[in-house]
């Protein structure tokens, strides 16, 4: 910690010499420990009863601010509605603070994640850390979170090496939880369920195969694998990857991309986009009407406000989701929606948004299960959240918990896969509104391929289906110009 200290100073010196004296001495003024800390929905707490988590993200971009809020809003629960947390006799309160990485940025500001990275832990003194969102930025506080043997919860990175990490080098790395989203390669893999299914259903609309696939993703780390792994299970369903493109995120050219896709005959678009060219790409498909249906994830399709944002041109667009409007997997889900969207003026949607506040209910879980603080005791508490041993953080243990019916860790930290642990969800764009699709229950994929390298077991007589149809509000729609 002397180390990181140094740097925090080296900067502030930094600060002085170029800016100015002035502009220095209030640096130093507002760094202080307690600045900038909340502990949202009660005040005049003394800072030796605090609890303090410190967020990470971009927060001028939707999945930084949704990671914040949540952050926020589930400290503002846990102090009033829980009126704290009680560890041997004393009330302890969450404060929270959140400092911007601008990760949101197409340019991977590195050193900007580092500089706030090392501010939140040396100036702010945070005890546990969440957040996360482009892997190139967090892969990088990430090991300064390690090095200092912090708590860290992913709640925006899907990238598999951050869990991998845990079984490589469990001493080190035990001190990373992921909360959202899957893992990239189980992301691809649940695609890839629900894929099926999806052209099942277009099949029996159109009355022709589908089985021509396209697939435009951005050229960062986290696509790699899911690109992978729907590449690589295509021979399973038949289908035939006809088109790939994968575009630096700076300088799309969206109307080109759409043209070489629907000359290619693809008949379903997979986009794999977590940040807001997901915007362009949708502007863009409603002038060049390629005959394709966008199926995939589009980070920022998640989002309410997508209908406006797009100038509706998101339509018969259909993504993944962490909570879908109306989809209400736990008692308290519909609850948590309404209370978010009256706040902040719009729903969770954003996945790092469940993420986070679920990180921030299972840390104060465990502190209350253990009635300590320190790492180890809380690490050792969340490795019960395990499906093997039986143990998961469900509405018995947290009413409160959203991201599925029951919130549970495999070895090396990463959320569980597949219902009822961590599923997607899936919407489309309708007018308007997000329906929530059926994704196949009861149906079954029959060729009885072994498929244990995917993690899926011997498919002969798989249940399909990612979450019971019961869930779903609606039913898939096709665009009216046709399907190639």
């Amino acid at each position: 910690m002397e180390q990181l200290t140094k740097r925090i100073l080296a900067i502030a010196l930094i600060a002085v010499i170029g800016v100015g004296v002035g502009v220095g001495a209030w640096w130093f003024l507002s760094t202080s420990e307690e600045a900038g800390w909340e502990t949202p929905g009660v005040s005049g707490i003394p800072k030796e009863q605090w609890i303090k988590v410190g967020y990470l993200g971009g927060l001028r971009g939707i999945q930084g601010a949704g990671g914040w809020q949540a952050t926020w809003l589930c400290a503002y629960d846990i102090n009033t509605k829980d009126d704290g947390v009680l560890v041997n006799g004393t009330k302890y309160y969450i404060a929270v603070k959140a400092r911007d990485t601008n990760e949101h940025d197409p340019q991977l500001p590195i050193s900007t994640g580092m500089a706030a990275a090392e501010k939140l832990i040396a100036v702010d003194k945070a005890r546990y850390l969440l957040g996360g969102f482009r892997t190139e930025v967090t892969r990088a506080y990430l090991e300064l979170a390690m090095d200092e043997k912090k708590i860290f919860f992913g709640a925006g990175c899907s990238t598999d090496e951050f869990a991998n990490n845990v079984g490589i080098n469990y001493p080190r790395y035990k001190y990373y939880f992921r909360t959202t989203p899957l893992s990239s390669s189980m992301l691809g893999v649940q695609i890839f369920q629900t894929l099926m299914h999806i052209i099942n259903k277009m099949e029996n609309l159109t009355g022709q195969d589908i089985n021509k696939v396209a697939i435009i993703r951005e050229q960062l780390s986290w696509t790699d694998s899911l690109r992978k792994g729907i590449v690589d299970l295509a021979p399973y369903i038949n289908y035939t990857v006809v088109k790939e493109i994968a575009y630096d995120i700076s300088a799309p050219d969206f109307e080109t991309y759409l043209n070489q896709i629907d000359t290619a005959g693809a008949q379903i678009l997979i986009p794999i986009i977590s940040g807001d060219t997901g915007i362009t790409l949708m502007k863009q498909y409603a002038i060049t009407k390629p005959k394709c249906l966008v199926f995939g994830i589009d980070v920022e399709a998640q989002m309410p406000s997508y209908w406006d944002t797009t100038n509706e041109a998101c339509n018969y667009e259909i993504t993944s989701f962490t909570l879908t409007p109306g989809m209400n997997t736990t008692s308290y889900a519909p609850i948590f929606y309404a209370d978010y969207e009256e706040r902040f003026g719009e729903g969770p949607t954003i996945y790092t948004a469940a993420g986070s506040y679920g990180a921030v209910d299972m840390l104060a879980w465990a502190i209350r299960e253990t009635q300590r603080f320190d790492e180890l005791a809380i690490i050792a508490q969340l490795e019960t959240l395990n499906k093997t041993a039986g143990g998961w953080l469900n509405e018995t243990t947290s009413p409160r918990l959203l991201a599925s019916p029951r919130f549970s860790f495999n070895a090396l930290h990463d959320v569980e896969a597949f219902h009822p642990w961590g599923t997607m969800k899936w919407g489309q764009w309708q007018d308007g509104s997000i329906i929530a699709l059926p994704t196949g229950e009861g149906t079954y994929y029959t060729q009885g391929t072994d498929m244990t390298w995917a993690g899926l077991g011997n498919y002969a007589n798989y249940p399909l289906g990612l979450y019971p149809d019961s869930l779903a509000t609606g039913d898939l729609i096709l665009p009216p110009w046709g399907i190639n």
